[in-house]
């Protein structure tokens, strides 16, 4: 089956490769070369499909598309064009995919069958047994496939390729949000995006319509890497955002010539704002706030498209101090506490509150719907008390300390989608790239509590770390 699980078809104005194999987790993927490639983990089982595209007639597909109302379009789909125009196509794609599962299952049982070669008496009797098991390994593995197969997992679908065709290929995230209501709509939207990406051969700009959300780019812990600012700002001009936000760490050791790599601020065309991480010292920020797009919240707050951002810069500057980590992460949760105090005396509760070290943002939780974090070099998110944290890997891959890593990070970085009437992030799309460009991949994550405005629930904070009576915290 891993062999010989493939089949070339037609749907429409595309050729498709269509192929089968072992894998740990059930995924399918669509590859539209020389783009790239989404994928989902669509079903249950140790069964992967893949639909490659080899050839599109672009033109054909453009008449097709102009005569299909969009799922989003005034009134609502109709449901008798989409049935008109998509209708055929349709029937085309579940004929070749029954065709092609019957395909696996004939080779499931062929494989079987083949098996009585390894006996030296062939019996009847034999060859009956080994055709029975080659049928029921056919079933364990396509009956969980078959079963748990669900489309609407490419909702939160991951993309890998080239940058520039991300945001087409990949989709807005509104249409994401919205609950596919059928295979026809689906359809619409993966032709139009496929239209829209292989039109951009000729001149390769990326879009991506966010539908009214507003888009924030966040990175962190670039470690006085440039090519960290380069990607930065490639995504900031790709996913269009309306700022970006830097969590900190922009220098390592805290050397003279660092605070030069803050000048790179000065090439985004965006609100530029920074928070003081570990690995910054009082020059380094400084050398932040000269840029003219630059705002460094030093325990203050700014607002951009409507969103509201309170910062808290890090007390701590650890290079050549090791053995005091645990006495600075202690003192980082003593001071969440008064960090939480801040929270709650300003005139407007903020939207969003920035740290580096997530420890900083302990007993702000429940204080405000979302807090942006570094320091720790990976992806994570959870949701304490209703507030959803939302923390990056690091864009500048680890800084000079990645080439004496054996197994050196990828630079990392988030996009995250606010919507603007709750002002909380409905997604975010994780991006990973492998220096020094190898490969792209862009992972996207629904987050459904955004969609309802964020409601107090302050974490309750033991007697030890509470302020005496009188005490305000800063």
């Amino acid at each position: 089956m891993t062999l010989l699980a493939r089949q070339e078809v037609t749907v429409g104005p595309a050729r498709v490769r269509l192929e089968a194999g072992a894998a740990l987790t059930g995924s399918s993927r669509l590859a539209a070369p020389p783009f790239g490639s989404v994928s989902a983990r669509t079903h249950q089982g140790p069964l992967t499909f893949r639909a490659t595209i080899d050839d599109v007639d672009v033109k054909r597909l453009g008449r097709l598309l102009e005569g299909s109302p969009g799922p989003a379009g005034p009134g609502g789909p109709r449901f008798a064009e989409l049935e008109a125009t998509l209708g055929p196509l349709e029937d085309q794609a579940r004929r070749a995919a029954t065709v092609f599962l019957i395909r696996i299952a004939v080779l499931g049982l062929a494989g079987g069958l083949a098996t009585v070669l390894l006996f030296r008496r062939r019996t009847r009797q034999r060859l009956v047994r080994c055709g029975l098991g080659g049928l029921t390994a056919t079933v364990l593995l396509l009956g969980p496939a078959l079963a748990t197969y669900d489309l609407t997992a490419f909702r939160e679908p991951r993309y890998d390729g080239a940058l520039e065709y991300a945001p087409a290929l990949i989709g807005d995230v509104r249409t994401g949000l919205d609950r596919l209501r059928t295979l026809r709509e689906e359809m619409v939207r993966i032709g139009r995006n496929l239209d829209r990406a292989y039109a951009a051969l000729a001149s390769p700009v990326g879009e991506l319509d966010g539908n009214g959300t507003v888009r924030v780019l966040h990175i962190s812990d670039l470690h006085l890497n440039p090519a960290g600012f380069d990607l930065a700002e490639r995504l900031a001009d790709q996913f269009d955002v309306a700022a970006v936000v830097d969590t900190g760490d922009m220098g390592t050791w805290g050397l003279p010539r660092e605070p030069q790599v803050a000048d790179n601020i000065g090439r985004f065309e965006v609100p530029y704002l920074f928070v003081k991480g570990n690995h910054d010292d009082a020059d380094m920020v400084e050398a932040v706030a000269a840029n003219g797009n630059a705002r460094v919240l030093d325990n203050g707050g700014t607002e951009v498209a409507g969103i509201r951002f309170y910062g808290v810069p890090d007390p701590t500057f650890t290079p050549g101090k090791g053995h005091q980590v645990e006495e600075f992460e202690e003192l980082k949760v003593e001071r969440s506490v008064g960090v939480a105090d801040a929270v709650e005396r300003q005139a407007l509760r903020p939207d969003v509150l920035l740290v580096h070290d997530g420890r900083l943002a302990a007993y702000a939780r429940g204080h405000v719907a979302t807090v942006l974090e570094g320091h720790l070099h990976r992806f994570g998110t959870e949701v304490v008390n209703g507030t959803r944290t939302l923390q990056t890997g690091t864009t500048g891959a680890g800084g000079p300390d990645n080439f004496r890593a054996e197994d050196p990070p990828p630079a990392d970085a988030q996009v995250i989608y606010f919507d603007p009437g709750t002002r909380r992030p409905v997604a975010v799309d994780r991006i990973t790239v492998s220096l020094p460009g190898s490969s792209f991949s862009v992972e996207r994550l629904l987050l459904p509590e955004g969609a309802t405005p964020f409601t107090p629930d302050p974490l309750e904070v033991p007697p030890e770390l509470a302020p005496a009576p009188g005490a305000q915290g800063g």
